[in-house]
């Protein structure tokens, strides 16, 4: 908006440098002082630009018309308002804009009104008003495009803003929510209404790239199938249902559906269903369409689960940076006073001086541990394993205690949002370990065989005691252990042993049990 009129203006001080006549000269400058006055109000009142163009044209047109005959070049003028009038998305003001100026340079400003005169005139000024007709077009296209970004921020703020604000206000009446295992049920509960199947699991890409398991019904062969299986690749990749026979020969014939599971044109996840004789093209056909809802449903709260984890994430950051940069940095300073203090004492004030710098060099610890339990995330290129077994040996050089860290990762990893769940699960163990057990040793082992895993941290400490009225570190394990379906266990150790024991036993809401817990509490003890 202001570099057309800026060009414009412009344009017109060149040409009238080309003919410097008087006349030229004054209607280049008031064209001038129109681009000013015009642009200033359009930025003072800019939802009135419309109506400013509208003015703009009236009052360019005046003084153009007074001087075509003399300078023709300050028609280039006439481009200006059109284009900032369909700048503003409406038409209204475009068709005035062009007509204003029409009657202003051919009709008002025309001294003699004979043919003769109006056809010489209409001549000179209709190329021009067409090229502002076609100006107007293009501005009008312009107003479609996507904005850019501003330069070094490709985050577009201000659309994410109005699609999470979008977000809350839809995410309140939706009637299934935003779980993804739950969504998952419910397609398996509208597949168990339309076929009698003896075997049903829906995968999902996870955020590694690889397809995990949400929800299933049946037996083993449920549990066992996983994304890198020959058929469910084989859906995936083709985007097309694949039906195959299952089970070893000699055993009851059945056949398994692997079907992707599409939004438009993109696949999220594939179902995979086992049956007793082959779907017919038709049956296939209807249970996709029967899903197509449930699909659409369950790529929304998928990423809901995105947007979510990296808030989360950004969020432990931010705040990890402002203990860093605040509370830490103002007790470091605290100590530095007592240090200088400790050095001017004498007798019991320089014990206590001392004992107060003991204090304070502990909270600081307290607060170096705590940074780092914030940033302390898994990813997808660093596992579960990898991250605890670093979160531990930094707990270990820091506390005093020896730890002992046991890891079996199978080569499949759980999905994000659980490796999540158990990460903090593990750190709030551990911390309430470090801090109230007393114990020299700390036993930490995390067995991991997707969809299934089973986290162990046991210590050699005084045991279990009364539980505060205001800790809140037990009630948030067990909420994150309920958020991914798994079973949380804290106890004291078995007999003929001191310490404190917890057990995380995930079993992907499954009933099988896969490692046995007794033998995880005696290699522990």
């Amino acid at each position: 908006m202001l570099g057309a009129r800026v060009l414009a203006a412009t344009t017109s001080c060149l040409l009238a440098a080309l003919a410097p006549t008087n006349r030229a000269v004054l209607t280049a400058a008031a064209v001038c002082a129109v681009a000013v006055i015009s642009s200033a109000v359009s930025l003072r009142w800019y939802d009135r630009r419309g109506q400013v163009a509208v003015v703009e044209a009236v009052v360019a047109g005046l003084l153009i018309g007074v001087s075509v005959s003399e300078f023709p070049g300050a028609l280039a003028y006439c481009l200006v308002s059109p284009f900032v009038a369909a700048l503003t998305g409406a038409w209204r003001p475009v068709v005035m804009t062009v007509v204003a100026q029409f009657i202003v340079l051919d009709l008002l400003t025309v001294t003699d009104l004979s043919p003769d005169t109006f056809l010489a005139r209409l001549e000179m000024t209709l190329p021009w008003l067409i090229s502002s007709a076609g100006v107007a077009l293009l501005g009008h296209h312009l107003t479609g495009l996507p904005s850019a970004a501003p330069v070094g921020d490709d985050t577009g703020y201000e659309s994410a803003r109005r699609l999470l604000a979008q977000l809350r206000t839809v995410a309140r009446r939706l009637s299934a929510g935003l779980d993804p295992v739950g969504i998952a049920q419910q397609m398996l509960t509208e597949v168990d209404r339309r076929s009698d199947v003896s075997m049903a699991v829906v995968l999902a890409r996870s955020e590694g790239g690889t397809l995990q398991p949400l929800a299933e019904q049946g037996g083993g062969a449920a549990r066992e199938l996983s994304g890198d299986d020959p058929i469910v690749m084989d859906a995936w990749t083709n985007e097309s249902p694949v039906q195959r026979p299952s089970g070893p020969a000699g055993s009851p014939h059945y056949i398994r559906l692997a079907m992707p599971l599409q939004v438009g044109v993109r696949v999220i996840g594939v179902l995979v269903v086992e049956t007793d004789r082959t779907l017919t093209g038709t049956e296939i056909h209807e249970l996709r369409e029967a899903l197509s809802d449930h699909c659409v449903r369950l790529e929304t709260a998928m990423l809901f689960d995105e947007v979510r984890s990296l808030a989360t994430a950004e969020e432990r950051r931010r705040l990890a940076r402002e203990i860093h940069d605040g509370i830490a940095q103002e007790i470091a300073s605290v100590g530095y006073l007592v240090d200088g203090m400790v050095a001017d004492a004498e007798g019991s004030q320089r014990t206590d001086l001392q004992q107060l710098r003991r204090e304070l060099t502990r909270l600081t610890n307290e607060l170096r541990l705590s940074i780092f339990d914030l940033r302390t995330e898994v990813s997808p290129t660093v596992s579960l394993g990898a991250v605890l077994s670093d979160h531990v040996r930094l707990i270990g050089s820091r506390s005093g205690m020896t730890v002992h860290v046991s890891l079996a990762e199978g080569a499949k990893r759980l999905p994000a949002q659980i490796e999540t769940e158990i990460l903090r699960i593990a750190q709030e163990a551990i911390h309430n370990a470090r801090k109230h057990s007393g114990a020299r040793n700390l036993h930490v082992t995390l067995a991991v065989d997707s969809p299934y895993a089973r986290l162990v941290v046991a210590d050699d400490g005084r045991g279990l005691g009364v539980a505060r009225d205001d800790s809140f570190g037990m009630r948030t394990m067990r909420e994150r252990a309920e958020r991914i379906g798994a079973v949380l266990r804290v106890r004291n150790k078995v007999a003929g042993t001191t310490g404190t024991e917890v057990i995380l036993i995930l079993e992907d809401r499954r009933k099988q049990t896969r490692v046995s817990t007794q033998h995880t509490v005696s290699h522990i003890a």
